[in-house]
């Protein structure tokens, strides 16, 4: 026997007359043509409007906090600053570097560099690590002591400065050069002896390259000052109970890393042994033209980023988006990072 065709009704019964689209645009012209003569009688003018906002410039203060088991950790932002991407890669074809850096939605000339910088406190001790540009070093940074401040302590009330290496953007912030002082006077200081010989004898002025010898300028400025207050150590020293120094030469001859644990919670401070989201991970073989000593960076950078996987420690980079903290996660025989989530 046949089966009767299944007949498929609407559920609803549809509205009284056909609303095509061609009569709701119509409708809808109408109607805006009637707003016009409502609001401006029969010229057809818009009604004036309120005068628009002002654009605000600046941000919020740069500094972030968050536990670290019972450590207290801040993120103090020292501003940011541009660098040429020819700096970034060497030993790569020029177009390569582009492409990859497109390919991240990076812009291929310039690239943005943050500063961000720890600041710990053990509940005995305030121990500050790095301190930033200082005001003669780029327009867009030289910014700590105002976020310290911004934070709720002052620079008196540092207790420890752990300088990684001698860089402007770590060190040119040690003196107040109007009060010609040290800024944070009531703080001892630490750096790994190869890299306080490297800057405060002639041979940085001898190695770097000749754009960079400005820097070795800047240290010998900086660096003397301090030198009674200073501590010269060895890679694997202990500033505070937690708080150890990691050997990772090659960007500078004595550049260290730190690592930092409460608890159960372990944090490495990479310093500029890593630098970059994208290439310092997924090429950590792409060498900066900052590294003074490539092979040994490499190898840091390395043996850095293999120690974060593993351990699945949380990472604090100086030079990414601030507040520059993420993981450390392997891909092959390369990494990538993964940002951290912002804890309010």
């Amino acid at each position: 026997m046949a089966s009767n065709p299944v007949k498929f009704r609407p559920r609803h019964k549809p509205l009284v007359g056909d609303i095509s689209r061609r009569r709701l645009l119509v409708a809808g012209a109408a109607g805006a043509g009637g707003l016009l003569l409502a609001g401006g009688g029969l010229t057809g003018k818009l009604p004036a409007a309120h005068a628009a906002a002002d654009m605000k410039d600046g941000q919020i203060p740069g500094w972030y906090r968050f536990k670290l088991g019972k450590f207290e950790i801040t993120i103090l932002s020292d501003g940011s600053y541009e660098l040429p991407t020819t700096l970034m890669a060497t030993n790569q074809p020029r177009e390569e570097v582009k492409a990859f850096l497109t390919s991240n939605f990076l812009p291929t000339e310039t690239r943005t560099s943050h500063v961000n910088i720890p600041l710990i406190n053990t509940g005995s001790e305030l121990i500050l690590v790095d301190v930033g540009g200082g005001p003669n070093w780029m327009a867009t940074a030289g910014r700590l002591t105002d976020n310290l401040r911004a934070s709720g302590y002052e620079p008196e009330d540092v207790d420890k400065v752990v300088l990684t290496h001698g860089h402007p953007d770590h060190i040119w912030g040690l003196i107040d050069e109007f009060e010609e002082a040290p800024r944070f006077p009531n703080a001892t200081y630490y750096i790994s002896s190869d890299e306080w010989d490297f800057w405060t004898t002639d041979q940085a002025e001898q190695r770097l390259a000749e754009q960079f010898k400005g820097f070795a300028i800047g240290a010998k400025r900086q660096l003397p000052p301090i030198a009674d207050k200073t501590t010269r150590l060895r890679p694997g020293a202990e500033i505070a109970p937690g708080i150890i120094t990691v050997g990772t030469p090659g960007h500078t001859p004595g550049h260290m890393s730190l690592v930092v644990n409460s608890g159960t919670e372990t944090m490495i401070v990479s310093a500029d042994c890593v630098t970059h989201p994208f290439v310092s991970f997924e090429h950590p073989g792409w060498r900066p033209a900052t590294d003074l000593e490539q092979d040994k960076a490499e190898a840091s950078r390395r043996k850095l980023l293999d120690m974060a996987a593993t351990e699945k420690a949380l990472m604090l980079v100086y030079h990414i988006s601030y507040p520059g903290l993420g993981h450390v996660a392997r891909a092959g025989d390369v990494y990538r990072w993964v940002p951290a989530m912002w804890r309010w």
